[in-house]
């Protein structure tokens, strides 16, 4: 789960930071009350999910929190556990 983890956080600080360091985003950190994301920088997570994991991202579904890395690491664990299922 670590490598997972790793990605989508390396991608937040990369791509939606902008860069920092990795001490700037706690797993824990609720990504929507602190700024993070943004509806765009929602759409940008998505894609990189979805293109990184080989998994779709239905966003009515309700397993689905972009409210920290822990949540959204735990959902793409779920979904490659269970592809077919959204």
């Amino acid at each position: 789960m670590a490598e997972v983890r790793d990605q989508i956080r390396s991608f937040i600080i990369k791509e939606i930071l902008k860069g920092g360091s990795e001490d700037d985003l706690a797993d824990d950190l609720n990504l929507r009350e602190s700024g993070v994301l943004n509806s765009l920088a929602t759409m940008q997570l998505v894609t990189f999910i979805e293109d990184e994991f080989g998994i779709d991202v239905a966003l009515h579904d309700p397993r689905l929190h972009f409210t920290t890395v822990t949540h959204l690491t735990q959902y793409v664990k779920d979904r490659q556990a269970q592809p077919d299922e959204r």
